[in-house]
């Protein structure tokens, strides 16, 4: 079973939404902690779906807001949204406007670190038969412990011979159409968008990286 890790993003969107009722404490475990970092940052409680609330690339083209309804769902079982403030919640949740860093103090400690003790020693629970695809940067994925996964999956995207230096966009488009299309361990050469191709799969031990490379025929 595919666990998607899915970006923070500080960049945000003021929108508010009468009726979001999205729970965004999912984790028992993580709920006291969450509730403590959100009381000292917490200045409106106005929500929006994360979906909507986040603003970055890999967001603003994930377009979750248009998935057919089975797409969405796939999405929201099989991933969970890293967040400074909550830890995990999921791409449902019911979040306030609060653009906080992952370097921003919690009792005189950094938001990362903090997270990162509470994360690392849940990685077991989280990872255990899990094909683990993290779609997210190096330091949000340091805070996990990587040895719990079963398999890792590492996206590559080249344009013609360079390789692209901020693939969220890119990371999104392939997020879209494996859950579009039901996509298995086995089928990961049939993913493709605008004029990227899986050119290659390699596994080594753990670890499975996956090239994709564009011809350039479209500006993305």
């Amino acid at each position: 079973m595919f666990l998607f890790l899915l970006p923070y993003s500080k960049r945000q969107s003021r929108l508010n939404m009468k009726n979001c009722t999205g729970e965004r404490f999912s984790l028992a475990e993580l709920e006291p902690l969450a509730r403590a970092v959100e009381r000292v940052f917490l200045s409106n409680s106005e929500l929006s779906p994360l979906y909507r609330r986040f603003k970055s690339l890999f967001w603003e083209n994930l377009e979750f807001w248009v998935f057919p309804p089975p797409v969405a769902k796939y999405v929201e079982e099989h991933s969970w949204v890293l967040s400074p403030v909550y830890g995990l919640v999921k791409p449902t949740a019911c979040l306030p406007y609060m653009p906080v860093g992952w370097e921003e103090l919690y009792e005189g400690e950094r938001l990362k670190d903090f997270w990162k003790r509470h994360l690392r020693n849940l990685s077991e629970k989280l990872f255990k038969d899990k094909v683990l695809v993290p779609f997210v940067g190096k330091v949000e994925l340091s805070l996990f412990d990587l040895k719990k996964a079963e398999t890792i999956i590492r996206f590559e995207y080249y344009r013609k011979d360079q390789k692209v230096k901020n693939p969220s966009r890119y990371y999104a488009y392939t997020l879209r159409y494996m859950a579009e299309r039901g996509i298995s361990l086995q089928e990961l050469e049939r993913i493709n968008f605008y004029d990227y191709r899986v050119e290659k799969v390699v596994q080594r031990g753990r670890t499975v990286k996956v090239v994709m490379r564009s011809e350039g025929r479209y500006e993305v």
